[in-house]
């Protein structure tokens, strides 16, 4: 097993509250080998959020050793907001709100679009573009991004 799967699976029964686990990369820097973990927050992650984190995981990746005592620095990271939606709760998140949509292959003659994400059922995810509404099956989309406005 991958390291960031095992230290995933390992540590997800510990996000009990507010904050979620989004997901943990093992990944190396300049600096050597960085496990990150990536959580996420209702009204969005503080840095208060991220010490929280790191004091409750760090006794526990101690003991879990995944790494088998090779080094790494343990990161604790807000998810992002340019990151791909991967959970039903994220997707349950922005509702109502602009999302990036990239497709597998096109559909109407995009592949790419912003709309408003409606939501998302076991057809697939609901959107509104231009006062209409439509469905595209859960199979045709690469991934879905919060729309960033400036």
């Amino acid at each position: 097993m991958r390291v960031s799967d095992l230290v995933f699976e390992s540590i997800k029964p510990l996000f009990q509250g507010d904050i979620r686990l989004v997901e943990v990369e093992y990944v190396k820097r300049n600096d050597g080998m960085h496990l990150i973990v990536y959580i996420d927050k209702d009204g969005g992650v503080t840095i208060d959020d991220c010490v929280k984190v790191n004091d409750i995981i760090t006794q526990y990746m101690d003991d879990l050793n995944p790494t088998n005592d090779a080094s790494y620095m343990l990161d604790v990271s807000s998810y992002g907001l340019d990151r791909p939606l991967k959970y039903d709760w994220q997707f349950k998140k922005y509702e109502n709100k602009k999302v990036n949509v990239k497709l597998y292959r096109k559909v109407d003659g995009k592949k790419e679009f912003v709309a408003t994400l409606l939501g998302k059922d076991e057809k697939g995810f609901m959107f509104n573009l231009n006062d209409e509404n439509f469905t595209i099956n859960t199979a045709d989309v690469a991934y879905i991004t919060p729309y960033i406005e400036f």
